[in-house]
């Protein structure tokens, strides 16, 4: 059967359970904790080690590249362990319950280091937290991946949890604004101190709240695949093959942007206090979510991800063209750009559950987290990407050091790293975004196979 293929067979009813929105309400809301500390790993955290502690943008850079490279290599063993891992309090939640605590320490050490701490001090704890997030986030995304098999159904649950996302990120972002207007203090030191307090809150209650009230899909004695073996058939799984190359080109695109976005705000537009500007940007990203699903809905989950991409790319190209001091205007485009923030964020999970069935078809085995694994080592990958931004804006002369003045051949490459660079990158995405081909009715046939095969094994397994 090749990867788009109809699949002409008669419907047959599904065994997976009927998921409410009620249910994928309460699934989504650990994603609020884990969405909070994405925003000062990408913005805060290069600001905070260069120019308080003085440590060198390159070698900032290379702790980033190297800790997303360390983590992806970690996710597809992660992802194995976790389809393989059977106790009687389920697959997924027992690794929650492990990684909460690491979690914790990580975020805690790593947003409040001392004045005296070093690159290494950096290195080891930006891992540790990497590695904690592997270790509580895979299982987590695997085990939203399996609660439904049903194409619209996963994409409310995956607009659930992006919800979440995005109230973590409004969270995020108002933690900023107290932080400018109640103390007025726009030291990454403290802003970033105030962050480790509610995320180390937070967490525990959510991961408790899951683990009581969302359950989990039984695995139906289905055949254990070896690790080799799963990664053989994930490659021949071609869809999966254009899924991640497109996760690559987005995410690598928006982390180069992301991890230089503060300085562009301040150096580039000149917006002093940046935290009612990212209350905005995600105020607006969250309003937006409620369309993005009507037009998946409509057009289909891809044809909506390449709409987004056009949308940011004439957004980002308006942002190079403004000047100095035009911050009402740069405030209208990064609204617009946030209005794409969560299509760019959970139509490709939405999309990477229906490309799991073409496995689950041939194999006969249900392994979200090995794909989910390996569709993380890709989206981290991509997040080394921020991390190269940094040694080439320093090569062209930049300096983040506090009190430096830079140039406006400095500024002008600020602008083109910013804005250019990812621009032409989601071009190549939107052609495979485009010309994707599995819609929501040959889903629907092939849905249909996977179904059969599980009620085969349930009935296997009741003989």
């Amino acid at each position: 059967m090749s990867d788009a293929a109809t699949v002409e067979a008669p419907l047959s009813k599904p065994v997976s359970p009927v998921i409410s929105k009620s249910t994928a309400w309460i699934y989504g809301s650990v994603s609020l904790p884990l969405a909070i500390i994405s925003y000062p790993l990408g913005v805060w955290i290069p600001r905070l080690y260069s120019t308080e502690i003085a440590i060198d943008l390159g070698l900032i850079g290379l702790v980033i590249f190297s800790a997303a490279i360390f983590d992806a290599i970690s996710d597809p063993v992660m992802g194995f362990f976790s389809d393989r891992f059977q106790t009687r309090w389920g697959r997924r939640k027992p690794w929650l319950v492990i990684g909460v605590p690491i979690y914790a320490f990580a975020v805690w050490m790593l947003l409040n280091p001392g004045s005296g701490a070093t690159i290494f001090y950096l290195a080891f704890f930006f891992i540790l937290l990497r590695a904690s997030t592997t270790k509580l986030g895979l299982p987590y995304a695997a085990w939203g991946m399996e609660l439904s098999g049903e194409y619209h159904t996963r994409t409310m649950i995956q607009s659930a949890r992006e919800k979440y996302v995005l109230i973590g990120l409004i969270t995020a972002s108002a933690i900023v604004l107290f932080s400018e207007e109640v103390f007025d203090n726009t030291k990454a030191s403290f802003v970033l101190s105030n962050f480790s307090w509610v995320i180390v809150t937070l967490l525990p209650v959510t991961v408790m709240l899951v683990i009581w009230r969302v359950p989990e899909v039984p695995n139906f004695n289905a055949p254990r695949v070896r690790l080799v073996s799963s990664l053989r058939k994930m490659y021949k799984n071609k869809l999966f093959i254009r899924l991640l190359t497109i996760e690559l080109l987005i995410a690598g695109g928006e982390n180069f942007r992301n991890t230089l976005s503060l300085f562009f705000l301040q150096d580039y537009i000149g917006a002093d206090k940046v935290g009612r500007l990212y209350v905005i940007y995600f105020v607006v990203g969250l309003a937006a979510i409620p369309i993005w699903d009507w037009i998946a809905k409509k057009l289909g989950k891809h044809q909506s991800l390449a709409m987004a991409m056009v949308f940011v790319g004439i957004v980002s190209i308006s942002c190079f063209m403004l000047d100095y001091g035009q911050i009402t205007e740069f405030y209208i485009l990064f609204a617009l750009k946030g209005f794409c923030f969560g299509a760019f964020a959970y139509l490709p999970r939405a999309m990477l559950a229906d490309v799991v069935d073409l496995d689950t078809v041939r194999s006969g085995s249900a392994r979200p987290a090995s794909y989910f694994a390996i569709h993380g080592l890709m989206t981290k990958c991509a997040a080394s990407f921020g991390g190269l931004s940094l040694p080439i804006l320093g090569f062209v002369g930049y300096s983040a050091l506090e009190g430096a003045v830079n140039g406006p051949d400095e500024l002008r490459w600020l602008g083109i790293l910013y804005a250019i660079v990812p621009t032409v990158v989601f071009v190549v995405a939107f052609y495979l975004c485009i010309t994707w081909p599995l819609t929501a009715n040959i889903h629907a046939r092939l849905q249909n196979l996977v179904e059969r095969k599980r009620t085969a094994l349930v009935k296997k397994a009741a003989q």
